[in-house]
């Protein structure tokens, strides 16, 4: 996964750059009491495909992220 954007809340994803391809999922997660959004794209093979896919973004940075980590999380605080 690449994460696009972070923010306070869901409303701060809106201004994420759009992916050209691929689908891309808005996660609320809850660390040390703070809540915060995350904009995720995609599912890709491994860092490579992931970097590649990245680079599709043009000047956005983005970054990949693995998504077992990002799910023990999302469970952790439903």
């Amino acid at each position: 996964m690449i994460e696009l954007a972070r923010g306070a809340s869901e409303a701060d994803l809106a201004d994420a750059p759009a992916p050209p391809h691929g689908e891309t999922y808005a996660l609320h997660l809850r660390q040390n009491g703070v809540e915060s959004w995350l904009l995720v794209w995609g599912s890709f093979g491994d860092l490579a495909e992931a970097r590649a896919a990245r680079a599709e973004l043009g000047g956005t940075p983005g970054w990949p992220r693995r998504v077992a980590p990002l799910q023990a999380e999302v469970r952790r605080n439903p």
